[in-house]
């Protein structure tokens, strides 16, 4: 029996890749085929993340494959400002939110 991995991997059509622990990772899935991901990392993680994101342009084709279950097509929307916060135990982390558009296929 195959086990799904624990990682979140965001690929680029250029081959560049980013490969986030699921821990890490929210998804929102909201209508129209819209989806927000939310990274919540310790703040040496986030730089990583943000550089993948920074650059990309609207409708820029991306991938996403949550635990080595299949690679799902998506447009880029857009990246929120990156937050620096710290939650109730006094530990510091930033938050990332980014915006894919998931593409439809025909049947």
């Amino acid at each position: 029996m195959s086990e799904i991995a624990d990682n979140v991997i965001f690929k680029k059509d250029s081959g560049e890749k980013i490969n986030v622990l699921q821990k890490y990772v929210g998804l929102k899935a909201r209508q129209g085929g819209i989806l927000t991901v939310n990274f919540r990392t310790p703040n040496e993680d986030m730089d990583q993340i943000k550089h993948f994101f920074e650059g990309m342009k609207a409708s820029e084709a991306i991938k996403y494959n949550i635990g080595e279950t299949g690679d799902v097509d998506c447009y880029f929307k857009g990246v929120a400002p990156l937050l620096k916060q710290i939650d109730e135990a006094g530990f510091e982390y930033s938050f990332l939110s980014v915006t894919l558009q998931e593409l439809k296929k025909r049947l």
